[in-house]
């Protein structure tokens, strides 16, 4: 749902404002994948997880200006590297274990968001002084959560499936969430300093259908798609046509849920996943399985080196002169924020789960029924609230007609730059010295 687009460009696919041409566009793309790849190739020998790794050269380069000045389009990431990243994380999930921990799953990726929306924001409000919509639109954006780095150490590692499943499947909801819940506020702030956008004068009853639909209509589209493509898929006996389907639906629904004024990132999880499970068993060729998995992983993996590369750049090319006090505050509220959703939230999840062991309630009723989570869970799953491209790409997207947007922005980069490299690291150095304990 497109709040603000004062370009009246969503196509404004340019890497790099420095790029002036096509070819040196192209060489500085194949230089950063160069660099990229001989990253993650060193990151694998030394066992560190090649995400951080990235991030922390793309750091160093950026302090020392050793590259042209990137600036992340918010367009390449929302359009680009977002689907593919989502569709790629529910195509590759495992959707059955996390069918059986939904109830987990959608605690964390709804209460739990505003939960931790509501912490970062007062925080902000009492402790830097923003003004509450200010504040709140800010703990839009630092919401969604970006645990990559940390799903692919705990694989590398060997951690219980069920954690790995409840960490993707949150990231993957949450992004969606979080853009609403972004869209919604940023109206609002719009509206009220006089500017005309879809909540201009519009009474609280006439603003809840936008709302309820830019929640829900994604999820809808995404699930309908998904069934529509596996039946047309069982018509088709080419894995390379199937593998391209795959990507028409992934671009194609985001393309479709955006026009239609709802949620985008949400449409491409819920296709990806019906396709993964649904599809995958009824309509693609077990050739086609193979191309598909492989093309994507090789996606995944190309998407997630340069944008944790440039991520890294543009943060280390940033002054944070003047934003560091806010800076503190707003990691402040995003850790007391996500160390209270997930003892909140989880604890309310254990003890219902411990209630219906003894009752026997949910034998029954399979969908409903909860096995409790390990309490040495707890910690990981806090540190696994990393921040990262997503939350970049909002702060980017804000019109200039927002308060104190460049504070906002280098807040932004200052919370994404501390939970990659703070809790990814204490990841790093946790994960090896952690009991394995398997739960289903």
């Amino acid at each position: 749902m497109r709040i603000w687009d004062p370009a009246g460009n969503l196509a404004a696919l340019s890497l790099s404002r420095a790029a002036g041409t096509t070819a040196s566009a192209i060489e500085l793309l194949v230089a950063l994948l160069a660099l990229a790849l001989t990253t993650a190739l060193v990151a694998q020998r030394l066992r560190f997880p090649y995400t951080l790794a990235l991030v922390i050269v793309g750091l160093v380069l950026g302090f020392l200006r050793v590259v042209p000045t990137l600036r992340l389009e918010p367009s390449v990431v929302l359009f680009i590297f977002l689907p593919a990243l989502l569709f790629e994380g529910a195509w590759s999930s495992d959707a059955m274990l996390m069918a059986k921990n939904w109830i987990a799953i959608a605690l964390l990726a709804v209460p739990g968001v505003l939960i931790s929306l509501g912490v970062v924001a007062a925080v902000l409000h009492f402790g830097a002084g923003l003004p509450w919509l200010v504040a709140l639109l800010l703990g839009a954006i630092v919401s969604p959560t970006d645990p990559v780095a940390v799903v692919a150490l705990l694989r590398q590692l060997g951690m219980p499936a069920r954690l790995r499943a409840i960490i993707e499947g949150e990231s993957l909801f949450n992004d969606g969430i979080s853009v609403a819940i972004y869209t919604v506020v940023l109206g609002l702030l719009l509206s009220a300093r006089g500017i005309q956008n879809t909540f201009s004068g519009a009474s609280p009853w006439a603003i809840t259908p936008h709302v309820f639909w830019l929640f829900f209509g994604g999820p809808l589209l995404g699930i309908l798609a998904g069934f529509v493509v596996a039946r047309f898929l069982r018509l088709v006996d080419d894995h390379l046509i199937e593998t391209a389907i795959t990507f028409g639906a992934a671009y194609g629904i985001y393309l479709i849920a955006d026009t239609l004024a709802t949620s985008g990132l949400l449409a491409v999880v819920c296709v990806g996943l019906i396709l993964s499970t649904y599809g995958r068993r009824t309509g693609i060729t077990e050739r086609g399985r193979e191309a598909v998995d492989t093309v994507w992983e090789f996606v995944g993996y190309i998407v997630n080196s340069l944008l944790f590369l440039v991520v890294g750049l543009q943060i280390g090319a940033t002054p944070f002169a003047g934003a560091l006090l806010a800076v503190v505050w707003a990691v402040v509220g995003v850790i007391v924020g996500r160390a209270l959703m997930i003892w909140l939230l989880v604890t309310i999840h254990d003890t219902v789960a411990a209630r219906q062991a003894r009752r026997g309630d949910a034998r029954g009723r399979p969908l409903f029924r909860l096995v409790t989570l390990d309490r040495r869970w707890r910690p990981l799953l806090l540190l696994a609230g990393l921040r990262g491209a997503l939350s970049l790409a909002l702060v980017l997207s804000l019109p200039d007609a927002v308060p104190q947007a460049g504070l906002l922005e280098r807040i932004v980069y200052g919370v994404v730059l501390v939970t990659l490299l703070g809790q990814g690291a204490g990841m790093r150095f946790l994960l090896p010295h952690w009991p394995r304990v398997e739960t289903t």
